[in-house]
């Protein structure tokens, strides 16, 4: 249950730092330059999404491997 659930948190994560990031490129496309304001999401976002990706990829090996 808990490689389930592992797997699962780290996806979660990957797509919340997903959900963080497309919207900061959205406004760095609109005004040419990232405003100053999304930089903190933009970077949150780029955490987010490679600490769950990592942690949803090792759930996933932990799992095909047991």
């Amino acid at each position: 249950m808990t490689r389930i659930l592992t797997f699962l948190i780290g996806l979660l994560a990957l797509l919340m730092g997903i959900g963080l990031i497309l919207p900061a490129l959205a406004k760095a496309r609109d005004f040419g330059a990232m405003p100053s304001a999304v930089i903190g999401f933009y970077t949150l976002g780029i955490v987010l999404v490679l600490i769950g990706g990592s942690t949803a990829a090792f759930g996933l090996w932990r799992r095909k491997a047991a």
